[in-house]
């Protein structure tokens, strides 16, 4: 018998590795999806930083965020397919999905939902002093809508235009309004997001605040005429020795467009439902939600991954939120 060389010994453990490797399937490489956000300076950035980290762990997705405007702009680049998914509110997608609004002759027909992070909830104040304890006793009176250009103006402009009422809007910054409150320069001022909002803390510490709260026939009239809108609390001592307020919320989620596929979005909102409740370890603003919160505050229809993976764990998905490519 003849004994292997040692040139040929050597190459025999070298052979066999070659073919162990070969039998091993190479691990499959990780679709990128890129998620416009808000300025890298907003806690939103910091927010969907931590879920993008959060989803790549474990989905076959490599999600990174990207510095933009904002909702509206996320928007306009969900259209030109510029990203992949994007920040947006409730009112931007109900909006650039029907073409209303701002996106008046300039629809997005292809908007899709994906979910919502978190509530952002509307805050309507005013001087204690003012004499001012109901909606309607803002008419005529020096009111700031929120930031200039904000979404808080936006929805200001439309919630008091449903319910018939006129203020004298005074536009202005948010440190501006504040400064303009304690001035006793104008009645009040509003804004939108979680609360407590710092510049109404700090108002309330030196010129004492009263948030004025709807009643129930103003909220079916404004979320009647505002479907993206939906009924909201602030609760009792949010603001120190302040009763609970009703108001009007709206949801900061994720969009994407039918262009994006369905196994993507599928493997997207699965692995942001089963980990939500990490995210809201270090992002306080998602504690609380859950997908059957977030499909029940959906007036845009729904991507057809987000979709799938909704009826999977037994949501009933309402036939207007099943877009055409799913029907």
């Amino acid at each position: 018998m003849r004994l292997p060389s040692p040139l040929q010994r050597a190459l025999k453990p070298l052979a066999a590795a070659t073919l162990a490797a070969g039998l091993v399937a190479p691990a499959a490489a990780q679709e990128a999806i890129g998620i416009g956000v808000a300025p890298a300076a907003s806690g939103w950035y910091f927010g969907f930083s931590e879920l993008s980290r959060l989803v790549s762990a474990d989905s076959p997705l490599e999600v990174s965020v990207r510095e933009t405007g904002g909702s509206r702009e996320n928007a306009i680049r969900l259209g030109r397919g510029e990203i992949d998914m994007g920040l947006i509110d409730a009112p931007g997608a109900y909006e650039a999905y029907t073409g209303t609004g701002r996106y008046e002759n300039d629809a997005i027909e292809q908007m899709r939902m994906v979910l919502w992070v978190a509530p952002s909830t509307m805050h309507w104040a005013v001087r204690q002093d003012s004499g001012i304890e109901t909606f309607e006793d803002l008419e005529g009176e020096r009111f700031n809508p929120s930031s200039i250009g904000g979404g808080g103006e936006y929805i200001t402009e439309l919630v008091f235009d449903a319910l018939g009422i006129s203020p004298d809007f005074q536009r202005m910054s948010m440190s501006d309004a504040a400064d303009a409150v304690v001035d006793g320069r104008i009645v009040g001022f509003s804004y939108n997001g979680i609360p407590p909002i710092p510049a109404f803390t700090e108002v309330h510490s030196s010129r004492p605040l009263h948030v004025l709260s709807l009643t129930d026939e103003q909220v079916a009239t404004a979320t009647e005429a505002l479907p993206f809108l939906s009924a909201t609390e602030i609760p009792e001592g949010t603001y120190r020795d302040m009763p609970a307020a009703t108001t009007l919320g709206t949801y900061i989620g994720i969009a994407a467009t039918s262009d994006l596929s369905e196994d993507a979005a599928y493997e997207f909102t699965r692995a942001y439902w089963e980990n939500v409740e990490q995210l809201g370890q270090t992002f306080a603003p998602a504690q609380g939600m859950s997908a059957e919160i977030s499909v029940e505050n959906t007036a845009t229809p729904l991507h057809a991954g987000a979709l799938r993976y909704y009826r999977e764990i037994g949501i009933e998905v309402p036939e207007e939120l099943v877009p055409p490519e799913a029907q």
